[in-house]
C-alpha cells in the first residue's frame, strides 16, 4: 500500500513538471531555457516545438524562403510565453489551401512595401502558447506578421488590392473566418513605415447566395481616385434574416 502511494505521489510530480515546462504559471515569468532545453530532449520523434526555425525553413518552407522569427520570439518571451508541442503531422495542416489540400506554395501579392519586388504570403501557426491563432507571414522579413485570433485561415484569404495611397506598396485585404460563424469579416490593411494599420474592418455574411468570398472578391472593391476606394459590406444588420448589401467609401488617412 505504502508503495502504491508513493508511486502515484510520483507521477503527481511530473505532471506537474510537464506543466511547468509547457505554459509559465505567470505573464510576468520568462520562459525558462533549461526548461525549454528539456523540453526539446524530451519530447517523441514525431513532435516538434512550434518556434523550432531549423524545421520550419527546411521541411516547411523548403529552403524557398529563410524565415526570421527572432522578434516574435524575443516579444513572446518577454511575456513569458513558451513554444508549443505540436505533431509533425498536424503542422503540416498550416500549410493546406482553402480546399483543404496540402500546399506548400506561397501566394503572390506583388510589392507591398515599394522597394521593387515581389511580396509573398505563407501561414504558421502560433509560436507560443499565448498567441490565440494563426499567422500571416511574409517574405520580406522586413514586413511584419499579420497575427489573427482565428485557426481557419488560408493563403486564398488575403488579397491584394493595389495601391489605393499611391506610395509605391499595395494595400491587403484579409478575409477573417471563425471557421463556423456565417459572420465573418475583411480587414484592410496597409504598410506604413514596415508596420500594418488597419484602415477599415467590413462585415461578410458568408452564405449570402450571391458573392463567394474567395471566388468574388474582385467584384467587392474598386478604387475610385488617390486614397479613396470602395467596398461592398453584405450583412443582416436589420436583424431579421434580411440582408443588407452596401457600397462604403473608405477614404484613407
Amino acid at each position: 500500500m505504502r508503495n502504491r502511494i508513493f508511486l502515484i505521489a510520483f507521477f503527481c510530480m511530473l505532471a506537474c513538471k510537464k506543466e511547468v515546462i509547457s505554459k509559465p504559471t505567470s505573464h510576468n515569468e520568462s520562459p525558462n531555457k533549461q526548461q525549454i532545453d528539456t523540453l526539446k530532449i524530451t519530447k517523441s520523434k514525431k513532435s516538434i516545438l512550434s518556434n523550432d526555425i531549423q524545421f520550419i525553413n527546411d521541411s516547411i518552407l523548403e529552403g524557398k524562403f529563410k524565415l526570421d522569427i527572432s522578434k516574435y520570439e524575443l516579444e513572446n518571451s518577454k511575456k513569458g510565453c513558451s513554444p508549443n508541442l505540436l505533431e509533425k503531422e498536424d503542422f503540416f495542416e498550416y500549410s493546406l489551401d482553402a480546399g483543404r489540400t496540402p500546399t506548400k506554395e506561397f501566394k503572390n501579392l506583388e510589392d507591398l512595401n515599394g522597394d521593387g519586388k515581389k511580396d509573398y504570403v505563407f501561414i504558421l501557426p502560433a509560436l507560443g502558447w499565448c498567441e490565440e491563432g494563426q499567422s500571416y507571414y511574409l517574405t520580406d522579413n522586413k514586413i511584419p506578421r499579420i497575427q489573427t485570433e482565428s485557426n481557419c485561415c488560408h493563403i486564398e484569404s488575403v488579397f491584394s488590392i493595389g495601391d489605393i495611397d499611391e506610395d509605391g506598396g499595395n494595400e491587403i485585404a484579409e478575409y477573417n473566418s471563425s471557421c463556423a460563424s456565417n459572420f465573418k469579416t475583411i480587414n484592410i490593411w496597409t504598410l506604413k513605415e514596415n508596420k500594418w494599420k488597419l484602415v477599415d474592418r467590413f462585415e461578410f455574411y458568408y452564405s449570402n447566395g450571391k458573392y463567394q468570398a474567395f471566388k468574388d472578391f474582385h467584384k467587392m472593391h474598386k478604387k475610385i481616385a488617390k486614397n479613396k476606394f470602395k467596398f461592398l459590406e453584405i450583412s443582416d444588420m436589420l436583424g431579421d434574416g434580411e440582408l443588407v448589401m452596401e457600397w462604403k467609401t473608405v477614404t484613407m488617412k
